[in-house]
């Protein structure tokens, strides 16, 4: 949750105090592009353990640990995609009203 109050304060002050309009669907896409990198990484990582010649409880161990890391590390890709859907979706809510 901290993480995630870190992103939005950090997307607001980018939003907020940017020169120039920022591409928010760009940087959405982006940060799509590489939590499904992060992703793909970690499958291939765990199919490579479970195809290893290891013992079974050892190789559990290790997949615990790459499930874990996994998690860690693709929360903050996840919790900036909701901050920009969230920013996405107010805009254009303004924009609608904007022009309605």
């Amino acid at each position: 949750m901290q993480n995630q109050h870190h992103v939005s304060s950090a997307l607001n002050r980018l939003i907020i105090g940017a020169d120039r309009a920022i591409d928010l669907h760009g940087l959405l896409q982006s940060t799509s592009c590489t939590l499904s990198n992060l992703d793909f990484e970690h499958q291939h990582e765990v199919q490579r353990v479970e195809r290893g010649r290891i013992d079974p409880a050892l190789k559990r161990q290790i997949i615990d640990s790459l499930k874990r890391r996994h998690r860690e590390r693709r929360q903050p890709y996840v919790a900036l995609i909701a901050e920009l859907q969230s920013h996405l979706s107010s805009a254009m809510s303004d924009e609608l009203q904007a022009t309605g």
